[in-house]
């Protein structure tokens, strides 16, 4: 099984939703996973989506000492800690919030895409609606524990859930590429199978 990710199926009319924060899940940008990106003439080595995303803000920012530092870290921690340094004035958030969901979503593709253990993760969620369960943060999560019972209607979340609306696009962009057709049928049926169910249920591996 895998930890700290839960699985809420609908009674309803409502979606089935994959509820996870910790960083053991494989949805997490904190969980490991090695990955190539070429920037201009450059290929970079990644190790987590989190580190990817905060290179991308230091960038954003003009700031490649921090860029560099958080290619250099071990952590992903450290990795935000950094962007989350960055100075950056009232306008630059403004605009970076414009576009840090593209850049979260190209770190969620390249992760998903070159890793497989991943990408049959969050393929056996397809039919279903990724969302972070973090209680601590209301733009990318929900603001809610995945153990609190509000967090398993969109009606009574506290936040916007963009990162789960990021893996639910990545994970249909790749359900549709070619080279990835043969999961199809398997992962079609998991999921018919859970509908079935209609009960909660913890995620296989």
């Amino acid at each position: 099984m895998l930890a700290n990710t839960r699985v809420h199926i609908s009674k309803g009319n409502g979606p089935n939703l994959v509820l996870f924060w910790e960083d053991d899940s494989p949805f997490s940008n904190f969980n490991p996973a090695n990955f190539q990106v070429r920037d201009h003439e450059k290929l970079i080595e990644f190790r987590f989506s989190e580190q990817y995303f905060m290179y991308q803000k230091s960038i954003f920012a003009n700031d490649p000492l921090s860029a560099e530092k958080v290619l250099k870290a071990d952590e992903p921690l450290k990795m935000k800690k950094i962007g989350r340094a960055l100075k950056m004035s009232r306008e630059d958030l403004d605009r970076w919030s414009t576009v840090s969901r593209d850049v979260m979503y190209r770190a969620c593709l390249e992760k998903f895409f070159q890793s497989e253990p991943h990408r049959i993760s969050l393929f056996r969620t397809h039919g279903m609606n990724l969302v972070e369960a973090s209680p601590f943060d209301k733009v990318w999560g929900i603001g809610l524990s995945k153990d609190d019972q509000r967090a398993e209607n969109p009606e009574t979340w506290m936040g916007t859930n963009w990162l789960g609306q990021v893996l639910d696009r990545v994970r249909e962009e790749l359900w549709e590429r070619n080279e990835f057709r043969f999961a199809q049928q398997k992962f079609t049926t998991f999921t018919q199978t859970l509908n079935i169910c209609n009960c909660h249920a913890n995620y296989p591996q």
